[in-house]
């Protein structure tokens, strides 16, 4: 399984606990499932972006990936 950066973005960031993980997983959900906060995160619908591209979350995740994880966005 590859070891990937999980940043975490605005109020992910607050839900859990800190802003930079570093972590085994092999899909965006898989890493965000890995925390104790992960099923909230989840359940919030999360935009999830790999190396700047926003993708899926059961993107398939290779060696020193950066995982974004921002909350879902609005407009008017």
């Amino acid at each position: 399984m590859p070891k990937v950066n999980l940043k975490m973005l605005a109020s992910f960031r607050e839900l859990a606990g800190q802003e930079l993980f570093s972590l085994d997983a092999a899909t965006p959900r898989e890493a965000i499932q890995s925390l104790s906060s992960g099923a909230d995160i989840l359940a919030q619908t999360p935009l999830v972006a790999v190396n700047h591209t926003i993708v899926e979350l059961d993107h398939a995740l290779a060696e020193d990936d950066e995982v974004a994880v921002m909350p879902p966005m609005t407009g008017g």
